[in-house]
């Protein structure tokens, strides 16, 4: 059950988006200080089946650092440098409009082809790779416009290709072997096999879009979207997972047991703001980007950046956001960790409400307003 005696701005977020039908439930965690203080969840997962701590909920974009952390690991490795183009690394990129594309324009989302469509998920993971090379570009390269899916299967290839000693591995088995296993993220998923999903059929939300003020059953909770990789869209698990990656970015890459994942170096240069006060074409609003990270931008606009943090976060803090539906993000001058996940897409505007409101409640909750 959840503690609402203890959280009651968390409670009054959570229970006045199930009112509005936003969602039937939320998943949250929330650390500080090292010290977990809440792991909970509130509402119904399924018509008849509570949440719980336990579910597996859809993190989207939210994910998105992780991938972001594994491709960096290989800068400390010197495989690779930000201003390595893609025609350097990829030969299928020779020849095309990608080819000098570098790994920080992928990385701050300033490659040009942020809408390019890679079939995800009805196509398999090489399809989706050629098409995001492939197709044209939208933009010039340079210009700051948010990439939902495309460059991810790129920098996931790159990634995938570089780990020489295994060069056969899938982007899913790397992101377990040097990831989720030292992390103990052993509920993460990047793709969920048949029978995987079988054996979780009791512990999967159904996930809903809303439509006239209505909620209606998403494709999203489907076999096909459950089952088909995306290195940018397509992570789920217990949302606290989502809290141990990001408390571990803020103890500067170690794992609770002090061992090292990334240089702590690497930690700063991720979280640094690499792309400032640029008016983003895809989010249309000016957001600033660390690389793979979303940086507080809430000095151009509390009330109407996109998933943002809220009014109470220091301007250290750094996250990311997932479509419609989840948040995760660490501020570091008060050791804070948030991350929650709903099960309602329940558009964009209404959603950043809802996304200030519960960031918001934590600091409430936490007496840090």
């Amino acid at each position: 059950m959840f503690p609402s005696h203890d959280f009651p701005a968390i409670a009054s977020a959570i229970e006045d988006g199930i009112q509005r039908r936003l969602h039937t439930g939320v998943q949250i965690y929330v650390s500080n200080n090292g010290q977990t203080v809440l792991d909970s969840a509130m509402g119904e997962a399924a018509p008849g089946r509570l949440m719980d701590r336990s579910t597996i909920m859809p993190w989207r974009s939210a994910g998105k650092p992780l991938t972001a952390l594994l491709v960096l690991r290989h800068l400390e490795r010197e495989r690779l440098a930000l201003s390595t183009t893609l025609g350097e690394v990829l030969a299928e990129a020779r020849g095309t409009d990608k080819e000098n594309v570098t790994v920080l324009q992928l990385l701050t989302h300033q490659s040009g082809f942020p809408l390019t469509d890679v079939g995800w998920p009805h196509a398999d993971w090489f399809i989706s790779f050629h098409q995001a090379l492939h197709e044209p570009r939208q933009l010039e390269v340079g210009v700051a416009a948010y990439h939902p899916q495309s460059s991810w299967f790129v920098l996931a290839e790159i990634l995938r290709r570089l780990e020489s000693s295994q060069p056969a591995s899938s982007f899913a088995s790397i992101l377990t072997r040097d990831l989720l296993g030292p992390l103990g993220m052993s509920e993460t998923h990047c793709g969920l096999s048949s029978e995987t999903a079988h054996g979780l059929l009791d512990r999967l939300p159904v996930l809903y879009e809303r439509d006239k003020g209505q909620l209606q059953e998403s494709a999203y909770s489907s076999s096909q979207w459950l089952s088909t990789p995306s290195p940018g869209g397509n992570l789920r698990g217990p949302i606290r997972e989502l809290g141990l990656f990001l408390e571990m970015l803020l103890r500067g890459g170690t794992t609770t047991e002090g061992v090292s994942l990334v240089a702590p170096s690497t930690v700063e240069h991720m979280t640094t703001r690499h792309r400032v006060g640029q008016y983003d074409q895809t989010l249309q609003h000016v957001i600033d980007f660390g690389l793979g990270i979303i940086c507080s931008s809430s000095r151009y606009g509390i009330e109407t950046v996109p998933y943002g943090f809220g009014r109470y976060c220091s301007e250290a803090s750094f996250g990311h956001g997932g479509s419609q539906c989840s948040m995760g993000f660490c501020d570091p001058e008060r050791q804070l960790v948030v991350a929650w996940s709903s099960n309602g897409f329940c558009g964009e505007g209404q959603h950043q409400r809802r996304n200030r409101m519960i960031n918001e409640a934590v600091y409430k909750d936490l007496g840090l307003a």
